[in-house]
């Protein structure tokens, strides 16, 4: 039995994704689909690429009855694959690459529809209402999924078009496994009588009698009003069901999307998946910070039907969490994780999914010693973040892919822009020479490294280099050149996060804006969230913090960041820079902008990496993309 799809009974287009909890998992299995439909569009095809391109490739067949009501575009498609459609190979990527069928199907979708016809992989009927139905249509809904030793039927009232799955409509599930072999039954007689022509108030034609007599009705593809246009665009959000299908595949891994990408709703729809299908009892997330997870409570309550529980801050849910973990979604700290695991393992890790968000975290020195061989024993364990590489980690980066698992998708910065999902950025920089107390920190912090080495001291270059870093990123020559260029450029001041490296060096930069900009504050870990929430909603025009407001949180309305301080590694940056580039509803032309600092002169030679003119070069090179690039 367990190889055959987890469906749900009974599902709905309000609570679950018939592509992904129906079609995908049973396309994947069956080798023969039968389908008696209303309507039928080629859109239907582009959204199940993905499932029918594993049942084409696994040698499976299918037929469809339909009314012969279609749009042009389609009717057109149809009658070619009648004849040799047009020059695409389609016999032999099957053989080869269910990847490209499933491209073919998603972005060549009608061609692609030409090929599985003239092959004989997909059959059309259309049927006609006669006698006593004249003047009506041919309105049924059913379908057949054939296994090699079972057999699923379905009934309901979506259609095979895209608009099926933006209405309200339910489907009801017979699978043979669970005893429901009558209703199977039933449907398979039904269907064959039509097909066969054997229903007396219908008359059923094959594709060749159907354009020789010419029964089609066409729907016009022209619209009498226009779209609005984030509706007349290809689908911006097709990224997720892949990331959701990737996980599916494995039950275990990361997923890398970019800041505003839909982590949070992606990870969610698993677990409703999961959950819908009875591979799971309940879930899991733990991330480190108040506010992300204050985040995630309010997502999981608008998006899921799962009982919420609490274990951060003054919250302190977690025992009643595990006296009632079904359906049941715990919202929990690393530290609360760390002093709660074993309760944890013990009562639901075998019927719980596990969620790390912002991943990279996960592998800290804390966690993996306390948490190593006790997270990859959760059924289902799932890691976000845009950027979950660690940088310069072996042992956490190893302890990630060990408990969690490896990368399963990718979906970039420079990917969402392309999409439209975040918005484009200019970048600029401002250069600076070192003062020359940093230069005598420089050298008295080399010589203390030398000292330690020539004593037979373990010290790791990587340590040493963190240290002549952060003479660099506290460097007080960015100041005056600051004040300078705010003299001409006080405007990115609205809208801004500021990054520093420590509270004292923000003070100086605090002392620099208050001339140009009074309604600013800071926020720092032990400052009041306020701070935070009154700069959310615009009271405050400019916020100065450091590592706390990097990962995850949702401002749209942050326009510009400036970077005072700036890791060697991708990591911080990438998720800085983020902060900027999520779309605002209320200025829907929003352009970012982000400020950096840059060191080139480097007399010390103590960066012989270049750091500071390596990041500013793929910063740069990101802040080329353009919306709409393929």
């Amino acid at each position: 039995m367990d190889n055959y799809p987890k469906i749900p009974l009974v599902l709905n287009s309000s609570d679950n994704n018939f592509t992904l909890e129906l079609y995908d998992p049973c396309f994947k299995w069956a080798n023969k689909y039968d389908r008696g439909v209303g309507y039928f569009t080629s859109g239907w095809i582009a959204k199940n690429a993905y499932g029918l391109s594993h049942f084409a490739s696994n040698g499976g067949s299918a037929r469809w009855i339909t009314s012969p009501i279609l749009e042009e575009k389609d009717l057109l498609s149809l009658s070619r694959g009648l004849i040799e459609p047009k020059d695409i190979d389609l016999e032999s990527i099957l053989k080869k690459d269910v990847k490209q069928l499933q491209k073919y199907l998603e972005e060549e979708t009608l061609n692609s529809i030409a090929w599985l016809i003239y092959d004989e992989i997909l059959e059309f009927k259309f049927a006609i209402p006669t006698k006593k139905l004249n003047g009506g249509d041919f309105h049924d809904k059913f379908g057949i999924f054939y296994g090699e030793h079972e057999t699923l039927s379905f009934n309901g009232s979506v259609n095979d078009s895209i608009k099926g799955e933006s209405n309200y409509e339910s489907i009801k599930v017979f699978p043979t496994w669970r005893g429901l072999n009558e209703f199977v039954e039933n449907d398979i007689k039904r269907f064959e009588k039509i097909w066969n022509n054997k229903d007396e108030n219908l008359i059923v034609y094959d594709l060749p009698n159907a354009i020789k007599n010419d029964v089609f009705k066409l729907r016009t593809s022209k619209r009498p009003y226009k779209l609005p246009k984030e509706r007349s665009v290809k689908n911006q959000w097709r990224h997720q069901d892949d990331a959701i299908r990737e996980f599916l595949n494995v039950g275990n891994g990361v997923l890398e999307m970019a800041t505003g990408t839909g982590k949070t709703r992606t990870a969610l729809s698993i677990a409703n998946i999961l959950k819908n299908n009875k591979s799971i009892k309940s879930a899991i997330i733990t991330v480190e910070g108040t506010d992300l997870l204050d985040q995630w409570a309010k997502e999981i309550g608008l998006r899921t039907k799962f009982k919420i529980f609490k274990q951060f801050g003054k919250h302190k849910e977690v025992a009643e969490f595990l006296l009632n973990p079904d359906e049941s979604f715990l919202i929990i700290s690393r530290d609360y994780l760390v002093n709660n695991i074993d309760f944890i393992i013990n009562k639901v890790a075998k019927e719980s999914i596990i969620i790390c968000d912002e991943v990279h975290g996960f592998g800290s020195k804390n966690l993996v010693e306390n948490l190593s061989g006790k997270i990859h024993v959760f059924k289902y364990r799932l890691g976000l973040s845009a950027t979950p590489e660690r940088a310069f980690d072996e042992i956490g980066n190893k302890f990630i892919k060990e408990e969690i698992g490896v990368k399963l998708f990718e979906f970039s910065l420079v990917d969402a822009i392309k999409r439209g999902i975040l918005c484009e950025f200019d970048y600029s920089f401002l250069e600076f020479e070192l003062t020359d107390d940093d230069k005598k920190m420089i050298r008295k912090t080399i010589a203390a490294f030398k000292a330690k080495q020539k004593a037979g001291e373990f010290v790791s270059v990587e340590s040493l280099y963190r240290d002549l870093a952060m003479v660099k990123k506290i460097s007080k020559a960015k100041l005056p050149i600051f004040h300078s260029f705010l003299k001409s450029n006080s405007h990115i001041l609205k809208r801004s996060i500021i990054f520093v490296e420590t509270k004292t060096f923000g003070k100086a930069v605090q002392d620099i804006i208050i001339r140009f900009e009074s309604n600013y504050h800071t926020y720092y870990g032990e400052d009041d969230r306020d701070n935070l929430l009154r700069f959310s909603n615009g009271e405050l025009n400019c916020l100065i913090t450091s590592k706390r407001i990097s990962e995850g949180i949702d401002i749209s309305s942050v326009n510009n960041i400036i970077l005072f301080s700036a890791d060697k590694a991708k990591v911080q940056t990438i998720q800085r820079i983020g902060r900027s580039l999520r779309l605002d509803l209320n200025n829907p032309n929003k352009r970012a902008f982000v400020l950096d600092f840059v060191q080139f002169d480097d007399d010390e030679n103590i960066d012989k990496e270049n750091t500071d003119q390596e990041r500013s070069k793929w910063l740069s090179e990101i802040a080329k993309t353009r919306i709409g690039e393929t």
